[in-house]
């Protein structure tokens, strides 16, 4: 079996460097670079390209690859395409198409402002469907994207470009982070939303770093340690370079992990910080990325309602929850079942059971499309609450709701 080694050694006595090889086969040196380190799978199609780059000699070197139906070489001629396409219309295979996703994954030489609005259009797109549902597609689609735009730093790029790259890796990052904390999966979730932070701390964007403090500190907060989440956010705020929304948006997590650890003074300064900053933000920009998330109509509101149920001030979290669902677009389905769960506890704990029953039918409702294990533990708090009004109205929609709502259930 071919190495990664093999092909180096080859490369190297024909006198051949990693550059010119790529130039003559027609692949990125960032990818030939991760194939002879052993990073990459090593397909038929690179060491037939090899072969034919370094010449006969140097070429009869390379061991040869066992032939079994995993070589995609043989599409790369007409005959072998035709008896491909041939096997595959009778359902048979003669290639193992694994091994043709192997140089799909090629970076270009030299990076500049095309690769960097592909990125930022990837990162957007993803965003926009990370909001709405969430789930493990789009999980694998964000990690496909993040290995390519990695991959773009082995390409040659001015001081600029290298900067865009390097924020849109630590956005693209934070998003799968958070996409995995959602599921559950808190384990990868610290990993990559650190790699995230690794990578945003070498941009420019402060109010990205910021934020991926704050994602790392909902993580360590929601694993039962709100007191170290709480000492992540006053880093964060150290920063006086954030604009006030990022800053509101830092001071009102705050309040709510505060809330959980039993320090409701400074909970409220907090929240009060919050509010102070986001009645600032009104003539104040904010990065592009911002717009579907911290500066998106309704955001702030949602968090302040969120902050405001934590420390059990419920007619300030009404205030705030109501009108973030008033504010909150079609595509925030997450954001607005955290809110509307909260509603329906605060209607059943106020015993205003009109209103509650019909914000607990709505959620469950929306509940069904949305795989997440904040919302299945948001669900689980509903139904607590509801079993413990003693309204046997309640007490029965419980009962009912329980065996019929997927989002109960364990991921």
């Amino acid at each position: 079996m071919i190495t990664g080694a093999d092909l180096r050694r080859a490369r190297e006595r024909a006198d051949v460097s990693l550059d010119e090889m790529a130039s003559r086969i027609g692949m990125s040196t960032g990818h030939l670079s991760r194939v002879e380190r052993g990073q990459r799978a090593i397909s038929p199609t690179v060491v037939q390209r090899y072969r034919e780059a370094l010449g006969p000699e140097i070429a009869a070197n390379i061991t040869e690859i066992t032939e079994t139906a995993a070589d995609s070489s043989s599409l790369d001629d007409d005959n072998g395409m035709l008896s491909a396409i041939a096997a595959a219309c009778v359902g048979a295979s003669v290639v193992d198409t694994s091994v043709l996703l192997d140089d799909l994954m090629v970076t270009p030489n030299a990076v500049g402002m095309r690769e960097v609005k592909a990125l930022e259009e990837a990162v957007e797109f993803y965003t926009k469907m990370d909001l709405s549902r969430g789930g493990e597609p789009v999980i694998a689609i964000a990690r496909g994207a993040l290995v390519w735009a990695v991959g773009l730093l082995d390409g040659q790029m001015t001081d600029p470009v290298r900067d865009h790259v390097v924020n849109g890796i630590g956005l693209l990052a934070d998003r799968l982070g958070w996409a995995l904390y959602d599921l559950g999966d808190t384990v990868r979730a610290r990993r990559m939303l650190t790699f995230a932070l690794n990578f945003a701390s070498r941009g420019s964007d402060r109010d990205l770093r910021a934020h991926i403090m704050l994602d790392l500190s909902v993580v360590l907060a929601d694993s039962g340690k709100p007191r170290a989440a709480v000492e992540v956010l006053r880093m964060a705020l150290g920063d006086e370079r954030i604009s006030l929304q990022e800053k509101a948006n830092l001071h009102a997590v705050a309040a709510r992990h505060c809330a959980y650890a039993r320090d409701r003074d400074s909970g409220i300064r907090h929240i009060s910080l919050a509010e102070e900053s986001l009645a600032q933000t009104r003539s104040e920009g904010g990065p592009e990325w911002a717009r579907r998330v911290t500066a998106s109509p309704g955001h702030h509101e949602s968090a302040l309602g969120l902050a405001y149920f934590a420390l059990d001030m419920l007619d300030q979290a009404q205030g705030r929850l109501s009108a973030a669902l008033a504010k909150l677009g079609s595509e925030r389905v997450r954001t607005a079942l955290r809110c509307r769960t909260r509603l329906a506890v605060i209607f059943v704990k106020n015993r205003d059971l009109a209103r509650a029953v019909s914000e607990i039918e709505r959620c469950f409702a929306d509940a069904e499309s949305v795989k997440s294990a904040r919302i299945r533990a948001d669900l689980l708090m509903v139904l607590e609450a509801m079993r413990n009004s003693e309204e046997s109205v309640l007490i029965d929609l419980a009962d009912r709701l329980t065996p019929s709502a997927p989002s109960v259930e364990s991921p």
